[in-house]
C-alpha cells in the first residue's frame, strides 16, 4: 500500500531529528538550557541506573515535572515545574553504544533482570570486554516501571537515559529549550 493511498498519510521520511522532553523544576530547566547537563548527576536506584532520563512523550514530562514540584511544595519550597525540550540528530544518537528494549510484559526476562540489577544500585551495566568507562552503555531506552518488584509497567509511556561523557556531549550539542 502507497502513503497517497492513506487516509493520513505520514510525512515524507527524511530521517527527522528526535525530539526528547525533560520534567523537572524551573531551577533545573534553566541550568539545562544555559549551561551543560551533566549525566552523573542523575539519581541511584532509577530503572536503567544513575543518568539523565527523557521521554518521547510531553505530557509523561510534564507529569513527571508535576510529581517533582509537588513533592518540592510539600517540603516546604516553592518549586515551579518545567519541562525541557531536548532537539537531536538521529544519526548522532544511532552512533553510540545503545541498549534497548520492545516489551516490558511480566515475560521479559532480560529487562527485568537489567532493571533490577539497576534498582538494587548496580552502577555499570555489566559490559564485558569494553574499554567505555564504567561499562556503561551510552543510552538505554525502553518502558517506564510502575512496580519493578511486581513486574509491571506504565503502558503507553518510554524512558530514554544518557550515561556516559559520551551521551553527555549529544545533549550539550544539541538544541535545547524550556518549554514551561
Amino acid at each position: 500500500m502507497s502513503s497517497s493511498s492513506l487516509l493520513y498519510p505520514p510525512k515524507d521520511w527524511v530521517n527527522q531529528k528526535i525530539v526528547l522532553y525533560h520534567g523537572t523544576i524551573e531551577e533545573y530547566a534553566e541550568n539545562m538550557t544555559t549551561d551543560l547537563i551533566d549525566v552523573r548527576r542523575g539519581k541511584p536506584y532509577r530503572d536503567f541506573g544513575p543518568g539523565f532520563y527523557t521521554t518521547t512523550l510531553r505530557r509523561q514530562a510534564e507529569y513527571w515535572a508535576y510529581l517533582l514540584s509537588e513533592s518540592r511544595r510539600a517540603a516546604g519550597e516553592a518549586a515551579p515545574a518545567a519541562v525541557v525540550e531536548v532537539t537531536l540528530p538521529r544519526t548522532e544518537l544511532a552512533a553510540l553504544h545503545t541498549l534497548g528494549f520492545i516489551r516490558g510484559d511480566f515475560h521479559a526476562e532480560d529487562f527485568w533482570s537489567f532493571v533490577s540489577y539497576c534498582r538494587c544500585g548496580g552502577v555499570d551495566h555489566r559490559i564485558g570486554g569494553t574499554s567505555r568507562v564504567h561499562g556503561l552503555y551510552d543510552v538505554v531506552y525502553g518502558p517506564v516501571t510502575a512496580d519493578w518488584r511486581q513486574r509491571a509497567i506504565f503502558e503507553g509511556a518510554d524512558q530514554i537515559s544518557f550515561h556516559t561523557d559520551a551521551a553527555q556531549s549529544l545533549l550539550n550539542a544539541s538544541l535545547r529549550r524550556r518549554l514551561k
